[in-house]
């Protein structure tokens, strides 16, 4: 990729990034509740949830609160928790390393056994062999993930007591017990991926070996080992790689389910916990977050574009 298009694609991420922080923040102004009348709880009296607005700045105009929320962005300050007064961006790193965990295995995952099953099923149309990835992958995309959590936890954790059932362990108590906790919930958040890779991959590779220059070349003796190594696989990865970018911003989503079933301690149960108690400057935290993950994916995946593809480059 070119500096100036990497500066285009740059720029247009920084302005993605400053629309979602303004709907974020117009939208909570729409969600009921005073989050200074349940910081006061009991003793919410009319001067004492004035006083606490007052303290959190609820009080000053929409347009106020927004400038000097975003000044903040800007300093690398995303503002205090309305409940703790803990900084918002000390506890999304708290509770990041477990969710960016899960997803990233649950993409390896989906990677590694979604892109070769549509592959070889792609390469053998109307085998067995097909009908099966066929069929799994349909199962797959029709099973909603928070249920193979809860079955894989009944079976690997309390039948088998293979892998626990719930919680997180960092990397640095070790990859094995950082692994083990991560297992069931990064498997149960991958797998409908995976299915819906596999799906793209295999409808890919079928349309790229219907070309007419795939035919030329069987025509003209080119062997199909590397017919399919120089460019069945390279002409099909483009697709499949714009869907696993969609997809990378699914996986984080899902995540949230996912670890609520499975009790771990991340970005989704921090999310969670901040909508039941209107905290909105952790909301408004995990969001921009959220965008800007999204945001670095799509700037790789036009990077793999480039790679793909030399007109790509070219323009």
């Amino acid at each position: 990729m070119r500096p100036t298009a990497l500066l285009t694609r740059l720029g247009g991420g920084l302005v993605v990034l400053w629309l979602v922080s303004l709907l974020t923040f117009a939208l909570l102004q729409l969600v009921p509740g005073d989050p200074a009348e349940l910081v006061a709880g009991d003793s919410a009296t009319p001067a004492r949830v004035a006083e606490i607005r007052t303290q959190l700045g609820l009080d000053r105009p929409l347009v106020t609160q927004y400038l000097s929320w975003l000044g903040g962005i800007l300093h690398g300050d995303l503002g205090r928790s309305v409940f703790t007064g803990d900084p918002v961006a000390d506890a999304i790193l708290r509770a990041a390393p477990a969710t960016l965990s899960i997803t990233f295995v649950a993409l390896l995952i989906a990677v590694v056994v979604g892109v070769p099953a549509g592959v070889v099923a792609g390469l053998r149309r109307g085998s067995w062999l097909d009908r099966a990835v066929s069929l799994l992958a349909t199962v797959g995309i029709a099973m909603p993930g928070f249920w193979v959590a809860m079955l894989l936890v009944l079976v690997l954790a309390l039948a088998l007591n293979l892998l626990p059932a719930t919680g997180y362990s960092p990397l640095g108590e070790g990859v094995g017990e950082w692994f083990s906790h991560i297992a069931i919930p990064a498997t149960a958040l991958g797998l409908a991926t995976a299915a819906e890779l596999a799906r793209h991959a295999r409808g890919c590779v079928a349309d790229v070996l219907e070309r007419p220059y795939i035919r030329t070349a069987l025509a003209r003796g080119a062997g199909s080992a590397w017919l399919v190594r120089h460019h069945v696989l390279r002409n099909a990865a483009i697709p499949v790689v714009t869907v696993l970018g969609l997809q990378a911003g699914r996986l984080l989503g899902g995540a949230i389910v996912i670890e609520m079933v499975c009790g771990v301690d991340g970005l989704g149960t921090l999310a969670i916990n901040a909508i039941l108690q209107r905290d909105f400057p952790i909301l408004q935290g995990y969001v921009l977050l959220s965008a800007a993950i999204v945001v670095v994916v799509n700037l790789l995946v036009d990077g793999t574009y480039s790679w793909l593809n030399p007109k790509v480059r070219a323009s």
